[in-house]
């Protein structure tokens, strides 16, 4: 049974989180419903997430076990801020750390682990918004300590200018598009 601790706040994915929205037609009275999984946040400062009272920890797990009902039993990768507490736990973690998965800071130009997945988003949504690549679907399993508000900053700008030159180059093929239309007519 693999179980770690949460030495950070984390978005984990957990089965049957869900986020409903319902929204009602004017017309017919007819309500709409949608249901999205998201993913459940953690943290272990706060005492109404802690699920062991004692310890006053987080524990996260993969799989439910009997003697440990209170445990939140999430899917996907453990993240390096989460602590092994037992055997099967720390050869999961250290199978990660063997692959290479969760690289030192220090090795990995002074970025922490959030700030690696972050670096992914960006390469990730810069092919996106090029035309190059598929919607990755899963989210990550990620800690909350490493982003700095200066960081994240820097991301929404990024973001921003990239929105900006995707509206300029669907305005230049909207304007060529009009010019060969007006060619077409007067042959």
């Amino acid at each position: 049974m693999a179980r770690w601790r949460l030495l950070e706040a984390h978005y984990l994915n957990i089965p049957g989180i869900e986020w409903e929205y319902k929204e009602q037609d004017r017309e017919t009275g007819r309500q709409a419903r949608r249901v999205f999984p998201v993913p459940l946040y953690l943290d272990p400062k706060d005492q109404a997430d802690w699920n062991d009272r004692e310890n006053q920890w987080v524990v996260v797990s993969h799989h439910f076990d009997k003697a440990h009902p209170r445990d939140h039993v999430f899917v996907g990768s453990p993240t390096p801020a989460m602590e092994p507490l037992d055997d099967e736990a720390t050869s999961i973690s250290q199978s990660y750390i063997d692959k290479g998965l969760w690289q030192h800071p220090i090795d990995n130009m002074n970025m922490s682990y959030t700030e690696s997945i972050l670096s992914k988003f960006e390469q990730q949504l810069a092919t996106l918004l090029a035309g190059q690549a598929k919607v990755q679907v899963e989210v990550p399993n990620v800690p909350m300590g490493g982003v700095s508000q200066k960081q994240f900053d820097e991301l929404q700008s990024t973001v921003r200018q990239l929105m900006e030159q995707n509206a300029s180059l669907q305005a230049q093929l909207l304007e060529q598009s009009k010019n060969q239309g007006g060619l077409r007519r007067r042959i």
